[in-house]
């Protein structure tokens, strides 16, 4: 029996793709929650939009961003990124304010190429994080990169995300991509989007990029 489930997990791993498990050996995984502070959490929710709720003694490690860095000085370099993907159900202003002394921790453009992050405005609570707060983050955010974007579809997460968000912006000819129009957002403009968004229960992707 040994002998044929090893044959089987032969024959599968000759099924990856090469180029995959060329940088197989880069990827690693960390089994830790990132947010404002370092906490004992457990999980609300078992489908894909389940978060984390803190609570005494939960079974879940949840760390700031900025003591995670210091833990794997040596061992990564943080200090040219090639991209950052975030989606963590509410907790995103509370993921950057945890990044605060390494990934953004000086004035002008950061190191990061490029940046998408899922943004709820009205799921912020989850992390005691309110509206005036996030708005203040989401700004702070973009003064690190070049140009910001937030992403919208004419079909498929349009509801949630829907392209009337964009009539009170001032870019009226968004860059089209893949179905996917790209607008981009003025440091003023922050403050009213993300107001929209909390009070229709709006989550749109924002782009970053240097």
């Amino acid at each position: 029996m040994p002998l044929r489930l090893t044959n089987k997990i032969s024959k599968l791993s000759s099924m990856v793709p090469s180029s995959i498990r060329e940088f197989s050996d880069r990827v690693h995984l960390y089994p830790v929650g990132l947010g404002q502070k370092n906490s004992r959490f457990s999980m609300k929710g078992g489908n894909y939009e389940g978060f984390l709720q803190q609570g005494r003694g939960g079974p879940i490690l949840g760390v700031q961003f900025d003591c995670f860095a210091h833990h794997m000085l040596g061992k990564f370099d943080f200090s040219n990124i090639a991209f950052v993907k975030l989606d963590v159900e509410g907790f995103e202003i509370a993921v950057l304010k945890g990044a605060q002394n390494s990934l953004f921790s000086k004035e002008g453009y950061s190191k990061i190429g490029g940046m998408i992050m899922e943004v709820g405005p009205d799921r912020w609570g989850r992390a005691q994080i309110d509206l005036a707060t996030g708005v203040e983050e989401m700004k702070k955010l973009s003064t690190h990169f070049k140009v910001s974007h937030v992403l919208m579809r004419s079909e498929g997460y349009a509801k949630t995300c829907p392209l009337s968000l964009g009539d009170d912006l001032s870019d009226k000819n968004p860059r089209l991509f893949d179905g996917v129009k790209m607008f981009t957002i003025k440091i003023d403009e922050w403050g009213p989007l993300l107001a929209k968004m909390e009070t229709n229960h709006f989550d749109c992707n924002f782009f970053y990029k240097n």
